[in-house]
């Protein structure tokens, strides 16, 4: 796992933010952020948190943890013991079980997206994350610049590694389902969350253009207000 600050003002309020498969800062230049620090934790061909991370998190007044896709799973292997340390931990369209026909996304497709990956078949997934024209351009337009092999093998070790956590072991006290997410299945995620604490909204994988900032996001998902339906 890697981590890079996207914004760092010495705020009392700290997010940790579980990035998705493939990415990295680029996609996330157009939001800003006022009363929080972010701290964004990416690239998982590994997953190992340190001392000094935990360190860190504890040092703020306030800590929140939101995971995405692929960060979903990630954010609970990386802070299940670490999780009182965080107010609120919010997964948006994600699932402890991201690989898996029923509960993620169905296992021949991710299969045949690491077998087939290349330039083409990642713009492809893109458009499918996007989905709608606007978001499309402008995710296009800060695309990641992770390199086609490096994604690659990020995507081989999570299908190598991936595995199948108890929706009752989850961390997180708000979950966020997309209604037209072809990524990771809307009904799939759906059925995973069950009983949980479940937001259905408007929109596809991606979500993060309907904010202009991380501090709305924050108080869409519950903390002070309301939701982007």
């Amino acid at each position: 796992m890697k981590t890079l600050w996207l914004h760092k003002h010495n705020r009392e309020r700290l997010l940790v933010f579980c990035n998705g498969w493939g990415m990295d800062a680029r996609p996330f230049a157009p939001l800003q952020a006022h009363a929080y620090d972010v701290l964004m934790c990416y690239d998982y061909t590994d997953l190992e948190v340190d001392l000094d991370m935990i360190a860190l998190i504890g040092s703020y007044a306030e800590a929140h943890l939101l995971g995405w896709s692929m960060g979903v799973w990630a954010g609970q292997c990386l802070f299940a013991a670490a999780a009182g340390q965080f107010q609120r931990k919010i997964a948006i369209n994600g699932t402890l079980c991201p690989i898996h026909d029923r509960f993620g996304i169905p296992v021949e497709i991710f299969s045949s997206t690491l077998e087939h990956f290349n330039i083409s078949a990642r713009l492809k997934f893109y458009r499918r994350m996007c989905r709608e024209r606007g978001i499309l351009e402008t995710f296009l337009a800060n695309q990641p610049e992770r390199k086609i092999d490096e994604q690659r093998a990020e995507l081989e070790h999570l299908l190598q590694t991936t595995d199948c956590l108890s929706a009752a072991a989850s961390i997180y006290t708000d979950i966020l389902i997309a209604n037209r997410d072809y990524i990771l299945p809307t009904a799939n995620q759906k059925c995973f969350w069950q009983q949980n604490k479940v937001h259905l909204v408007d929109g596809c994988h991606f979500l993060f253009y309907g904010w202009n900032n991380w501090d709305d996001i924050l108080r869409d998902l519950g903390i002070g207000g309301r939701l982007p339906c």
